[in-house]
């Protein structure tokens, strides 16, 4: 038996924070602010302290004054990063992104996918086929080629299933660059597996897509199928960008 003192005990996470979308949208906005929201917090703060007479006698007996405002000073404001790409370069934008500009160019180094499996429960038949339709169609642009991939359907999504049929898979095919699995939903115990298997027991580069990611309107599964020919083109040994930066 365990007994924590609970005024020595801090709370590290909320478990079951992932699940509730609300509550995380609402945690998230709490955590990232822009400087000029924090100013404001920090001022009204200030402000609610100096008009209410409790917190002015406490500060007084401690013979402690606060400013009305906060501190000011120069800050150094460092120089905008060329990024660069094999054809052109260019300075991000004021929101310090370029996501656009990579899946848009030709990065530094590109490998092209010829030998891939494409694995996915018979359910998630649709989603495979609508994510392959936008691996094709946004593949062009980036300089990349994805060829045919050999499909393995899955009966169930147990992770049983999975384990199985990637070992031979893995097993009866003489190179594959890398395994694309479609999950359903945000399952760790099938992520999990999928993993310690390619990385460990059939060291494989492989990429887990979570089926939920697949669904919306076309614009949103365009943008989620770049950023993952992104991640492959990485995890294959390519090169998206580069910085001037000296050594």
């Amino acid at each position: 038996l365990v007994l924590l003192v609970p005024e020595l005990t801090f709370l590290t996470g909320l478990s079951d924070l992932r699940k509730n979308s609300r509550i995380l949208k609402e945690v998230m906005w709490e955590m990232i602010q822009s400087p000029q929201q924090h100013y404001r917090r920090l001022t009204s703060l200030l402000s609610r302290i100096r008009e209410t007479p409790e917190a002015a006698r406490e500060l007084e007996r401690w013979g402690l004054c606060l400013d009305t405002d906060i501190y000011r000073t120069q800050g150094h404001i460092l120089p905008v990063e060329r990024i660069n790409l094999r054809h052109r370069t260019f300075l991000p934008a004021e929101e310090l992104g370029w996501h656009r500009e990579v899946t848009k160019e030709v990065p530094i180094t590109v490998i092209s996918m010829n030998s891939w499996l494409l694995m996915y429960p018979k359910r998630l038949q649709h989603l495979a086929k609508d994510l392959l339709v936008a691996m094709r169609s946004s593949c062009g642009a980036m300089g990349m080629q994805v060829g045919q991939p050999t499909v393995q359907e899955l009966r169930d999504d147990r992770i049983e299933t999975y384990v199985r049929t990637i070992q031979s898979s893995l097993g009866s095919q003489d190179k594959v660059q890398l395994l694309l699995c479609i999950i359903p939903g945000s399952r760790d115990d099938i992520y999990g597996a999928i993993k310690k298997l390619c990385c460990v027991q059939t060291p494989v580069p492989s990429q887990v897509i979570n089926a939920q990611s697949l669904t919306g309107h076309p614009g949103k599964i365009r943008s989620v199928v770049q950023k993952v020919l992104l991640q492959i083109n990485c995890k294959l040994g390519g090169q998206l960008w580069g910085v001037d930066i000296p050594l």
